[in-house]
């Protein structure tokens, strides 16, 4: 849910309170109705579809002037890292002394961020000598995660086993 305000013209501030996700399904139904051959039902569309449906409302209401307080609650994010599994709720940090601690000469203190943004979760690196690499690459930038990712911090490589 998340409240959206605006000033009335004899200056009382309404508070209306609507589902994001209604928003969205809406804002999605009526653009699947001038493209019906193309897209899925709401339901059969995937997550990331839909979160993005859910991020472009936010958007939309930001720019005409109504103010949006997004709570769509991040889903969990489980990490494997070796033989131990991690579950995490909200943002946290990954190195040496992080939330998630890597036991590793060559990760830094504090070298990565794991976050959430409009319920999808992102790493990023935080200036770490050996850098974050996902899938290979080095990262310079907050990097959207994805079931199956790889992401390295040090010599240590920790799966994205769900988002």
């Amino acid at each position: 849910m998340f409240c959206a305000s605006h000033h009335a013209t004899s200056g009382i501030i309404e508070d209306v309170t609507v589902g994001l996700e209604h928003l969205a399904r809406t804002a999605y139904e009526a653009h699947r109705a001038a493209n019906p051959a193309s897209l899925p039902p709401w339901e059969d569309s995937p997550e990331q579809e839909q979160q993005a449906w859910k991020a472009a409302v936010s958007a939309v209401a930001g720019q005409t002037g109504v103010t949006l307080a997004d709570t769509v609650p991040a889903q969990s994010l489980l990490l494997q890292a070796g033989d131990q599994q991690h579950t995490f709720r909200t943002g946290f940090t990954a190195g040496r002394q992080g939330v998630l601690v890597i036991n590793d000469d060559f990760a830094s203190t504090h070298h990565a961020r794991f976050r959430t943004a409009h319920g999808l979760w992102y790493v990023e690196d935080m200036g770490s000598r050996n850098g974050t690499w996902l899938n290979g690459r080095r990262i310079h930038a907050p990097q959207l995660l994805k079931k199956g990712d790889k992401v390295k911090i040090g010599h240590t490589v920790v799966i994205v086993v769900t988002t």
